[in-house]
């Protein structure tokens, strides 16, 4: 059952008093990609900080989790939240229908994996792997096809690799300060800048590097029936979300006031190394937050169907393109 946007009215006063007016004011619950917030969400954050989402008479609220109850995709077209951060597999694997899921806006203007190492282990390109001992999450079997791809396009060979699986654990620099690892497979905003050593100490080599597999991280998703009945609701969210994404990469003391809450466990040196390196992905050539290119869609929705990760024939998933399930035409741009 779809879960309908929950409105609450907001009564307001006559300049010479009594109430004379009524206004709309959507509870928006937005889920995040991940099991724990991180500085890629700083513009939501700063948005929501700064008023901007208020103006607009949204009160928003953010919630992460684990997968018990399906992934953020699942949740969203069940209506279990309004607004989702979600893979390209998995935007495609809910499709049709009302509760069809309908891209909005892009995270990040590029992926977010890599190889990450220390300064001084010899690594400093894919095939430098060879020989060494790389940690690897066990269900990553698409940034195991983007490894095999990379060390092949740098003249190496991946079966000359000790790749260790890593099992559900997601290792961080301190795998690499422990020696459990020469090198780990991970994020390369975030997981890089968890060890206790000085912050200079990171190397890291991004997929996009080699431009293997590029793509987008993470689709902005909504549902068709909501968008349908709260399509200018959808344009001023994104709008204040630019906003908010426009202000974290500009104002770095409101980014990391608006952050520190949130992660209140993580330091501000961290917080301010991860914002250097992440803010830059947030933005398309011309400065602008959440633009989609529809052929860089497509040409990735090929590579991940040959690699025979997607859950839908490759006709279905364009076909759901043409009917609009990646669009811009809600973005302020």
């Amino acid at each position: 059952m779809v879960r309908p946007t929950i409105r609450a009215t907001i009564l307001g006063r006559h300049p010479h008093g009594g109430l004379t007016y009524s206004k709309e004011k959507h509870m928006l619950n937005i889920r995040f990609e991940y099991i724990h917030s991180w500085t890629n969400h700083a513009g939501f954050y700063l948005a929501r900080a700064n008023g901007d989402y208020a103006r607009h008479h949204m009160d928003v609220e953010f919630h992460n989790g684990d997968s018990f109850r399906g992934s953020p995709a699942a949740l969203l077209s069940r209506g279990e939240c309004d607004v989702a951060l979600v893979r390209h597999k998995d935007l495609f694997s809910h499709q049709g229908g009302e509760t069809g899921l309908v891209a909005v806006a892009a995270l990040n203007q590029c992926q977010v994996g890599g190889v990450v190492t220390k300064s001084g282990s010899g690594i400093t390109r894919f095939r430098d792997l060879e020989g060494r001992t790389l940690g690897f999450p066990a269900a990553a079997y698409r940034l195991f096809a983007e490894l095999k791809e990379a060390m092949g396009a740098d003249g190496g060979d991946i079966e000359k690799v000790n790749v260790v699986s890593t099992g559900g654990w997601e290792p961080d620099f301190r795998s690499i300060e422990n020696g459990m690892f020469d090198a780990f497979v991970n994020v390369v905003w975030w997981e890089p800048f968890q060890g206790s050593g000085p912050l200079d100490q990171v190397v890291t080599i991004p997929f996009d590097s080699l431009n293997i597999a590029p793509h987008y991280s993470y689709y902005v998703c909504v549902r068709r029936e909501f968008l349908d009945r709260n399509t200018q609701l959808v344009r001023d969210f994104l709008a204040d979300t630019a906003a908010g994404y426009r202000m974290a990469a500009d104002d770095r003391a409101a980014a990391m006031a608006a952050l520190q809450d949130p992660l209140a466990n993580v330091s501000p040196a961290v917080l301010n190394k991860t914002l250097d390196v992440v803010s830059p992905t947030w933005f398309d050539a011309a400065g602008h937050w959440g633009p989609l290119d529809v052929d860089f869609v497509r040409r990735y929705n090929h590579w991940m169907t040959e690699q025979g990760f997607m859950t839908v024939p490759e006709e279905e998933s364009l076909v759901a393109i043409e009917a609009g399930a990646v669009t811009n035409a809600y973005l302020p741009w």
